[in-house]
């Protein structure tokens, strides 16, 4: 089990705390037939019998080279074929929400930020709030007005989402186009990554926004509040993760990732009853938020 750092506790009690969603965290889920969703290395393997490949695109997933194997994918088979092949695996399939999912929206942070296209957590986080969850993606113009005072409960969708399949960030050409068209969402971005402890579930060390973000803050602010990631131990050489702490000022909880990454969901629903104990015990005795 993930031992949770006392300083993560208060910083998700205080809802000072960005919980980042990652594939990881959609694998838990199913759909009517068992399926599961695509990984990206899954999704654009997927799309590899649909066009001739003379050996390349394999080549650039084998090297994890996932935006430029993405953008000759949707070259070749042209971008409405790519946009269907989107919507048929990450929302049309109709996976349901898991347990961890569960676990994370009773954290009832401020904010939750997900890079994923499926709306897994969207929907349930929807439901069981009534409603009252707003849902915004790096395209929405309003973003800043939900931050103020904590009032409201916020779901960012950071790389767009399946059912608006056309503005997703997929590609090489979709992040260089992002960055020039969306600089406010950047910005706000880069503000709660100065002011907030980042919380990754189920995200790997590799997501181009992840890097690019926290290594230009490490570089031009030097000192920034500590973030955090879940990873299964023995996934990222120890090297790897000794130059993102360096470099990105994350933290790294090791779990087990036997009996598919259970203890993750369990370690979860612990720092959960660990957030509200502090809440109740806590902050309401020193009313100190």
């Amino acid at each position: 089990m993930i031992d949770w750092p006392q300083e993560l506790i208060e910083s998700i009690a205080r809802r000072r705390c960005v919980i980042m969603i990652g594939s990881g965290v959609s694998r838990n889920s199913t759909n009517a037939e068992g399926r599961r969703p695509a990984t990206w290395e899954g999704f654009l393997r997927a799309q590899l019998s649909k066009f001739t490949d003379d050996g390349l695109v394999e080549s650039l997933i084998d090297r994890k080279d996932f935006l430029s194997a993405c953008e000759i994918i949707k070259e070749k088979i042209t971008a409405d074929a790519f946009a269907d092949s989107v919507q048929d695996e990450y929302q049309n399939a109709g996976y349901r929400p898991a347990d961890i999912h569960k676990h994370i929206y009773n954290l009832d942070a401020s904010v939750v930020a997900t890079p994923n296209f499926d709306r897994i957590y969207d929907s349930y986080a929807t439901t069981v709030s009534d409603g009252t969850v707003i849902v915004r993606s790096h395209a929405s113009n309003d973003i800043a007005n939900y931050l103020y005072g904590g009032k409201y409960r916020l779901l960012l969708k950071t790389h767009g989402t399946a059912d608006e399949p056309t503005n997703i960030i997929f590609t090489r050409r979709d992040y260089a186009e992002a960055r020039t068209k969306y600089v406010l969402f950047y910005e706000i971005l880069k503000s709660l990554a100065l002011t907030h402890t980042f919380l990754f579930i189920g995200c790997g060390v590799d997501d181009p926004d992840v890097r690019m973000l926290f290594e230009d803050i490490q570089f031009a602010h030097g000192r920034f509040p500590h973030h955090f990631m879940t990873l299964p131990s023995g996934e990222n050489h120890v090297d790897i993760l000794r130059i993102c702490t360096r470099d990105m000022r994350i933290r790294f909880l090791e779990y087990s990732g036997d009996d598919g990454h259970s203890e993750l969901t369990r370690s979860v629903e612990e720092l959960a009853d660990l957030v509200e104990r502090y809440r109740s015990d806590q902050l309401c005795e020193t009313q100190r938020w």
